[in-house]
């Protein structure tokens, strides 16, 4: 039996999953665009549309920063940036800043290795995203075997055993994934 060929963001967009990432990502570009003229004012090299940089979840938008140099400045134009966003439409009622460090892997305290006592908060994240990323990565066996053969079938191939990888090392050493 033949399968139609589709394009992938027919395919993504037909996932409950992956159609809420690209809905979130979407809105969060579209608010980076409307802010990024007051940012370029503000802070001449932040860029908004820097991937990672603008995060819209549930009204609040979170904007990342590599730095603190400009955490400050940006802090006090909030109030204009939500004035700009709310004219366009979006709703956004609180915008937060931080500062994204260059790894934010949670680490167990030093002893916890050596001493065979875990914590009981970090095996349950652990469990939770080690689950979360077992469904990503059927997703991704099951995107590979839909699509024709073509690089995207084998870029999705080998995601999905890039995924396999890292959670059997995520599995054996204890660690978060990330």
């Amino acid at each position: 039996m033949s399968h139609p060929a589709r394009r992938l963001d027919q395919i993504l967009t037909d996932a409950p999953l992956s159609a809420a990432i690209l809905a979130r990502l979407a809105a969060a570009q579209q608010a980076a665009r409307i802010i990024a003229p007051i940012c370029a004012e503000i802070a001449p090299d932040l860029d908004p549309l820097r991937p990672g940089t603008c995060d819209l979840r549930e009204r609040v938008l979170r904007i990342w920063l590599r730095s603190s140099a400009h955490s400050t400045k940006l802090r006090q134009a909030i109030p204009r940036l939500l004035a700009r966003l709310q004219s366009h439409g979006l709703e956004v009622s609180e915008i937060k800043v931080g500062v994204q460090l260059p790894t934010l892997r949670e680490k167990p305290p030093a002893n916890a290795r050596n001493s065979g006592a875990k914590s009981e908060l970090v095996q349950a994240r652990g469990a939770d995203e080690a689950a979360g990323y077992d469904s990503l990565l059927a997703f991704t066996q099951k995107l590979a075997l839909t699509l024709p053969e073509s690089g995207l079938r084998r870029a999705a191939t080998k995601l999905g055993l890039a995924i396999d990888a890292r959670l059997a090392r995520m599995r054996e050493s204890d660690q978060t994934f990330d």
